[in-house]
């Protein structure tokens, strides 16, 4: 298919050109050859994610309309607390995030609502832009279930693929780590028919350009899938590719639960660099900050 002369990515060239010299040019999907819904590996429900569809569902969703009006009513409170003398009111977290948000809030009250983070991330995933701090383009995005965790993620997903020209993979860990299980033809499992070993599962994802790991919270406690992810995530930080998790607790939380792989991993370099990770949480920001005064 010819690309469409009107796509502001490729100006109708069909390739897109890096400012970067040093880059190279890579194929537009505006006419059709780009990645699309199937290269992801994406479930039916998350096909068609997008940020604009995300946050629209968001603005509607009952359980943040309920924060959102508790933002929209103690918005002075937090503005008050940013005018008083530091040394009377303690030291705020992140005092420079929350005075950037509210100050946002006060033209368009919308920046305070979405999710803590979810801007940040849409910005990197759409444009690029983004500062990590550890080293690492690692995203957690944590939230109770039914929070838009995965819709999120898989908005981020498609477009950075979008944006780099190159599909990226869905991962359900739930799903994986029973693969895992039965390639060691664990008798609870299912039969290992096609004798897939654990590096069959695990290669491909290791050089895949992005990925989201969904629901990290169900990895399974047997050890060997614990040393499969650590391997897997340990590569993808070594080699900087873009990484998604999403989860209901934090890593933090997730280290310290009873039973957890990640309490058997015995690896602080991969603790410390998850701990480390871009984090979105599904709560309304300015929320965020509210329920810690």
């Amino acid at each position: 298919m010819r690309p469409r002369a009107d796509c502001p990515r490729c100006l109708g060239r069909g390739v897109i050109l890096e400012k970067d010299p040093l880059k190279p040019a890579r194929l537009c999907d505006c006419g059709g050859t780009g990645p699309d819904a199937d290269a992801f590996g994406l479930p039916a429900r998350y096909r068609e994610a997008s940020f604009m569809s995300f946050w629209k569902w968001w603005r509607d969703w009952e359980g943040s309309q309920k924060r959102q009006r508790l933002v929209m009513d103690r918005l002075p409170e937090l503005e008050s607390l940013l005018a008083a003398d530091p040394a009377k009111v303690g030291e705020l977290p992140q005092r420079e995030r929350l005075e950037r948000l509210v100050h946002q809030a006060k033209t368009n009250i919308q920046h305070g609502l979405k999710a803590l983070g979810g801007e940040e991330f849409q910005a990197w995933a759409t444009k690029g832009r983004h500062r990590f701090k550890g080293g690492w383009e690692v995203w957690w995005i944590q939230g109770p279930p039914q929070s838009g965790k995965t819709t999120l993620a898989c908005a981020g997903l498609r477009a950075l693929a979008e944006r780099e020209g190159r599909a990226g993979r869905f991962v359900s860990v739930r799903t994986l780590s029973q693969q895992i299980k039965n390639a060691y033809y664990d008798q609870r499992g299912w039969q290992n028919a096609d004798f897939v070993s654990v590096r069959d599962l695990i290669e491909p994802l290791k050089t895949q350009p992005a990925i989201v790991l969904d629901e990290m919270d169900c990895l399974d406690g047997d050890g060997r899938v614990g040393a499969a992810m650590a391997e897997l995530l340990t590569h993808r930080y070594h080699e900087n590719l873009p990484t998604i998790i999403t989860a209901n607790l934090s890593p933090q939380a997730l280290e310290q639960r009873e039973g957890s792989s990640f309490a058997r991993l015995n690896d602080d370099s991969l603790l410390r660099r998850l701990g480390a990770a871009e984090r979105v949480e599904m709560v309304p920001a300015l929320a965020w900050w509210l329920e810690r005064l």
